[in-house]
């Protein structure tokens, strides 16, 4: 039997996330070619609703996957978890769908994690990415040993030093940044009374890359591309879950350096909180080109996000780790 009925609206908006080449596709698959379908996208959806037995076969395919799914929900003002696998978004939809389409904000259960009562920092750092860096300025003075290896990436080769040896200019930019992105990124929690601040998929690369592992009860490992996902994806911490993120941007908790290529390395560790409950720490690593088209323009090419709940007596800092540590949160 065909899909019909209120479920149509929302799958045809969800088909139209495809690119013409994979709707055309999913369309041969479902009519197994015994049709001869138009190729034009308005036919190829209708040929996919009329041969398709049911929502839940749809939704299965292999060529709707996960992501589709997520930035799916996401334009729908719903925010599932991030750790949320296929299966779980796929009922979600069908919750979505059920309802009639009347889109109500959605937050995820909070897991049982030990907590202890803290309130995050707020940072205020110049707007990103119009960073203006200068070479005169002077560095926060932190006490940390050398830390000074090669790491490999898609870029060759980078050296992590402490910041103790950094250019200084280099070191501003990345605090300024640590503190822009952070800042950006909290003010879309609901919980903030600020007005949000500018926070889009115009400060990532078109392939931009988001590798994220959340220690826990269980491990969670993904990988999302492409500029808007992982805007998305950042943006689904802060609102659909209302989490924030209090970055060790003054005490040993950035280290920065660049390579011949132009990638800026940031590495930033802190406390992640939800209310007035600390659930852990972070640290993160950030790989930023410059925008050719702007003198101080940079823009995310990359970033690598662990977290970690525990218990949770200072704030982190990255002066405390090993070089091996240091290398496992820089290499890609």
């Amino acid at each position: 039997m065909p899909i019909s009925g209120t479920k149509t609206t929302g799958c045809k908006d969800l088909l139209k996330l495809m690119k013409d080449d994979e709707l055309f596709s999913l369309a041969d698959t479902v009519t197994k070619k015994q049709v001869e379908v138009a190729r034009s996208k308005k036919e190829a959806v209708k040929a996919i609703l009329s041969f398709s037995t049911s929502v839940e076969e749809l939704l299965n395919r292999q060529k709707i996957n996960r992501d589709m799914l997520f930035k799916y929900l996401m334009t729908k003002k719903v925010f599932p978890s991030v750790s949320s696998k296929k299966a779980d978004l796929i009922m979600e939809v069908l919750k979505l769908w059920a309802n009639d389409a009347q889109v109500q904000p959605h937050s995820p259960q909070a897991s049982a994690l030990p907590t202890q009562s803290s309130s995050p920092r707020s940072t205020s750092g110049q707007a990103f990415p119009a960073v203006e860096v200068n070479s005169q300025s002077t560095l926060t003075s932190v006490s940390s040993p050398t830390i000074n290896y090669i790491v490999s990436n898609q870029y060759n080769v980078v050296n992590v030093n402490s910041p103790s040896n950094t250019d200084p200019g280099v070191q501003k930019l990345g605090e300024n940044f640590a503190r822009w992105f952070f800042d950006a990124l909290n003010s879309h929690n609901p919980s903030k009374s600020l007005h949000t601040k500018d926070f889009g998929p115009h400060h990532f690369l078109d392939d931009a890359e988001l590798l994220l592992l959340v220690l826990g009860p269980s491990e969670t490992r993904d990988r999302i591309c492409g500029q808007q996902a992982v805007c998305d994806r950042f943006l689904a911490f802060v609102k659909g879950e209302d989490l924030l993120f209090n970055p060790n941007c003054d005490h040993g908790g950035i280290m920065v350096d660049t390579n011949p290529h132009g990638l800026v390395v940031v590495l930033v560790c802190g406390t992640v909180h939800r209310g007035n409950h600390c659930l852990g720490v972070f640290e993160q690593m950030f790989g930023l080109i410059k925008d050719p088209r702007f003198d101080n323009n940079w823009k995310i090419k990359i970033s690598k996000l662990k977290m970690h709940a525990m218990a949770v007596s200072q704030l982190p800092r990255l002066t405390d780790k090993s070089p091996e540590e240091i290398q496992d949160l820089a290499v890609v």
